[in-house]
């Protein structure tokens, strides 16, 4: 069983986004105790944009009633990567006074920093290598999804399977691959009481095997078989990856003579 992905999403940007709430609030109360007090403003305006953009990328569909695509969340993330290096690299360069408890608070902000920036970078690489690895296996539209969607546009248990097939279950090649028309009508059942031309011919030649080739199927026969052969169909449940893919459906006028 696997999480779903917007709840780890939503999880990993909330404990960045608390990271980076609690850098900003030790900024701002060491501004005082830099060498060079101007340093915080440099801290301040680097998180205020990563927390800003966090925040944003949560609460996007309640606050702009607009689905977040996956393609505006691999770029903002990316776009916000070399800020969140820079905010490491001149969080190590700025000093303080020396001064036993800043210098402790002052470590605690740089590990802070760096954790954010860690978690950042994790986040980046691995939602982009999840999509390139869904757009090259089964939906080449994946960037235009709702990351929030659900379905999930990132299917674990098919991915997982793919990658690691020896400790989860392999996907069926057949997900992938484009299914002729005739073998695809070979495949689809009926439902109860359907009148398509595939489920009558499929019914009027059961019934020409059973009574003989001699005989000739009644309307009655025909309905009554119809019906019997639907009922007697399996349904079958999409799995994760065709629940995600347009299903054209059509309906055929049929009579029967009487």
């Amino acid at each position: 069983m696997f999480i779903l992905f917007r709840t780890f999403r939503k999880i990993l940007l909330g404990a960045i986004l608390l990271v980076s709430v609690a850098s900003l609030v030790l900024s701002l109360y060491l501004k005082p105790h830099f060498v060079h007090p101007n340093s915080a403003y440099v801290l301040v305006g680097i998180l205020d944009t990563l927390i800003l953009a966090i925040f944003l990328s949560i609460s996007r569909k309640k606050l702009l009633a607009s689905p977040q695509p996956v393609a505006t969340e691999v770029l903002g993330l990316f776009t916000l990567l070399p800020f969140a290096l820079i905010l490491v690299l001149y969080a190590l360069s700025i000093t303080v006074i020396p001064d036993p408890t800043i210098l402790g608070v002052f470590a605690i902000l740089q590990i802070l920093i760096f954790i954010g920036t860690i978690l950042h970078g994790l986040y980046t690489l691995c939602l982009i290598a999840t999509a390139m690895l869904t757009v090259c296996l089964f939906d080449r539209d994946v960037w235009c999804r709702d990351i929030d969607s659900s379905p999930s546009p990132f299917p674990m248990s098919v991915l997982f399977g793919f990658i690691c097939p020896c400790c989860f279950a392999s996907p069926d090649p057949a997900f992938f691959e484009d299914i002729p028309e005739q073998e695809h009508e070979a495949l689809v059942p009926c439902l109860p009481g359907c009148n398509c031309s595939i489920a009558k011919t499929k019914t009027l030649a059961n019934i020409s095997e059973s009574e003989g080739p001699g005989l000739e199927p009644t309307p009655e026969m025909r309905m009554g078989m119809v019906g019997g052969l639907s009922s007697r169909s399996l349904v079958l449940v999409p799995n994760e990856v065709e629940r995600r893919t347009s299903i054209m459906i059509s309906f055929e006028e049929a009579a029967y003579e009487v």
